[in-house]
């Protein structure tokens, strides 16, 4: 099955990021966009999959919701998800095989790649290496993507609300319950071969074609390479967490 030629954003307004959103539909023309508020998201989870929306209400955090979200609707329709805050840099078919029926993710981060020692690492990536969720495509129903829905829904309802809203103070429960970190063990589970032949396929885009950080894009010689970049803008980690995450900018 193809993967639609359909790109997903959202935000908590539409007018927050317009000029990126339209980075996205200035080299897509013919492409179907659809964004989605906090209002317009809620509904979409209630309408598609309304079994899931007391998980969706549970979840304390709005970063946790949107991921949720974000599976969910690439799992129903099909398409591309990413974050609003990116610029598109150049059309995804002029070098990403849209017709295969794979899940397409990018590289994040890599141990070889990161330069500022393990410590600061660990508090931020999955080992040996993460893949990115703010931005993959997908065609509808890819076993990936049912199996993320899956995972959160089975964490979520072993905690009460009140526990799911004392852990998510700690930023890295959200990575693993929601976030890149669980996303990256899902996905390693296709590329590893730990899932059965004839499942869905997964393929990885090397790390600074949707990866890149702020300092990978000031290259001139990555500028060619980098195909969306990831602004940051919407970075959710509490302030303590945010000064690590400062160091590699």
């Amino acid at each position: 099955m193809p993967i639609p030629r359909r790109i997903i954003q959202t935000h908590r307004s539409a007018e927050i990021g317009r000029e990126l959103r339209e980075s996205w539909t200035r080299h897509h023309p013919d492409y179907e966009y659809l964004f989605f508020d906090h209002e317009q998201r809620r509904d979409f989870v209630a309408t598609h999959r309304p079994g899931l929306l007391p998980i969706y209400d549970k979840l304390p955090g709005i970063v946790q919701q949107v991921d949720l979200f974000r599976y969910l609707a690439v799992h129903e329709i099909g398409g591309i998800y990413a974050d609003a805050d990116t610029i598109c840099c150049a059309p995804l078919h002029s070098y990403l095989d849209l017709e295969q029926d794979h899940l397409i993710a990018g590289m994040e981060m890599t141990l070889e790649t990161w330069r500022h020692g393990a410590e600061t690492y660990m508090n931020t990536y999955a080992t040996p290496f993460q893949i990115c969720n703010w931005i993959f495509a997908a065609p509808k129903g890819h076993t990936a993507l049912a199996l993320m829905m899956q995972r959160i829904a089975y964490y979520a309802a072993q905690m009460s609300p009140e526990q799911l809203a004392a852990w998510s103070r700690a930023d890295r429960f959200t990575l693993e319950l929601t976030g890149p970190m669980v996303w990256t063990r899902i996905l390693t589970e296709f590329l590893s071969g730990t899932r059965p032949a004839g499942l869905n396929q997964v393929t990885v885009l090397p790390r600074l074609v949707w990866g890149s950080l702020p300092e990978d894009q000031r290259v001139p010689a990555n500028q060619d390479t980098v195909k969306v970049r990831h602004l940051f803008e919407g970075f959710w980690k509490t302030r303590s967490r945010a000064r690590t995450y400062e160091v590699r900018l």
